[in-house]
């Protein structure tokens, strides 16, 4: 992160916002040339600070009213690698992290109807073969959900 400095971290900030800001609009927000917020953004991009654009969409309208947070413990000795990439595959799971504690995976689950994520803990995620037990909470709402990443204000660095 010593790489950015003013500029980079408030194109990033400009993008979090709207990913869709042209360059022409995202040049003027930051005082330089677009050719130049152009070329900053390439190399955002490959540097891998951007790691891709897309659209955000609203669960609710979808159907998908049924937000629940799974702590999942695995057998000893499990292929940690292996049980994380079968929960990315399960229908409805939006976010799978590894833990550090009593549980191994939190798992941020969304789907249509309790019954439906009923479904999908004791006939999929339970049965797999690595998944010893399962603790889950269920939301009421969501008060606050952002993909935004918390940036540094002012420059990291002095960049010539």
């Amino acid at each position: 992160m010593e790489d950015l400095d003013a500029i980079d971290l408030q194109i990033l900030r400009l993008l979090q916002e709207d990913g869709r800001m042209s360059n022409a609009d995202l040049a003027q927000r930051v005082g330089l040339a677009p050719p130049t917020v152009l070329r900053r953004v390439k190399l955002l991009e490959e540097r891998g600070y951007i790691r891709g654009y897309t659209a955000l969409v609203d669960a609710i309208r979808l159907g998908l009213t049924t937000t629940a947070f799974i702590f999942v413990e695995t057998t000893a000795g499990c292929d940690l690698l292996e049980t994380s990439d079968f929960m990315t595959q399960l229908p409805g799971v939006q976010e799978v992290h590894h833990t550090i504690g009593e549980w191994c995976f939190l798992l941020k689950v969304r789907t249509a109807t309790p019954q439906t994520l009923e479904q999908l803990i004791y006939q999929q995620l339970r049965n797999h073969p690595n998944v010893r037990r399962t603790f889950t909470t269920l939301a009421t709402s969501s008060v606050y959900e952002t993909p935004a990443l918390p940036l540094p204000e002012g420059a990291l660095s002095a960049r010539n």
